[in-house]
């Protein structure tokens, strides 16, 4: 069975349709989809966000949530992803490893890409991260009537002087691969095989949203355990030097076949 495990948070649900068909259309076969929200949050505020959640997977024709309650870090968020690893899995069974806003791209159905992979002895496929930007480099609100395709229909390489962040993921892998934080690494990959190539994993990170997100990661609860804030902070400061939008100098573009995997040199 094909299996995906991702984490919203409540700001992230009207794009749980959209995700889901997505996938559905690549062949996963079971969600496994949860909502993080944040300790503390008043009774009628957390009840109100699990009926939207819910709401969203009944749309989607899914009846299976899980739920964290627990502060927005990695670590968290990896371990709770560990557990329904752990729970749900089988032994014969694949997992898409994606965050809720990253939809991959294949040349094969999952399925097929799966058989593919265990004939050749290979227990799971990287992923290279591209982000996708809106026409004019700025930063538009999300809208349920449009793909997320349209809305941002630019593919590029962020500058890492900009970009920061990593850019590997783990896309794909067997059931019983370990997987390290923000999905980027397996663990004990030495011992493990893969494809030279990569999927495409495309990242709609930049909508309206962005800037609380990346204010919400300078609280000093997230910069105590997560020491990676300093990307939020960078991020920040570029923005607010560029009038809110992506300066094309920092800007690489790439042109791409729809579902090809990528052969990068020395990424």
């Amino acid at each position: 069975m094909i299996l995906l495990i991702t984490t919203f948070d409540p700001a992230r649900i009207p794009r749980l349709p959209q995700v889901v068909g997505h996938y559905r259309a690549l062949g996963v076969q079971r969600f496994l989809l949860s909502l993080q929200t944040e300790p503390g949050l008043p009774g009628a505020e957390a009840r109100r966000h699990r009926a939207r959640f819910e709401a969203a997977l009944s749309e989607a024709g899914l009846s299976e949530a899980f739920f964290l309650e627990a502060g927005f870090t990695g670590m968290a968020v990896r371990r709770h992803h560990d557990a329904l690893q752990r729970d749900h899995a089988g032994p014969e069974d694949w997992i898409v490893w994606c965050d809720s806003d990253e939809l991959q791209v294949y040349p094969e159905s999952l399925v097929r890409m799966a058989e593919l992979a265990k004939a050749d002895g290979v227990d799971f496929l990287r992923g290279a991260l591209i982000d996708r930007l809106a026409a004019d480099g700025g930063l538009p609100p999300f809208d349920p009537r449009t793909p997320l395709w349209e809305t941002f229909p630019r593919t590029v390489f962020l500058s890492p002087a900009i970009g920061g962040g990593e850019r590997h993921k783990v896309a794909f892998a067997r059931s019983d691969v370990r997987i390290s934080g923000g999905n980027h690494f397996a663990i004990d990959a030495a011992s493990l095989r893969t494809w030279t190539t990569w999927v495409q994993v495309h990242h709609f990170k930049w909508d309206a949203e962005v800037l609380a997100r990346l204010r919400f990661r300078l609280a000093p609860a997230f910069r105590e355990q997560c020491p990676w804030w300093v990307e939020s902070q960078r991020m920040l400061d570029y923005f607010e030097s560029h009038g809110l939008r992506f300066d094309p100098a920092d800007l690489q573009e790439l042109h791409l076949q729809t579902a090809e995997l990528l052969t990068i040199e020395g990424f």
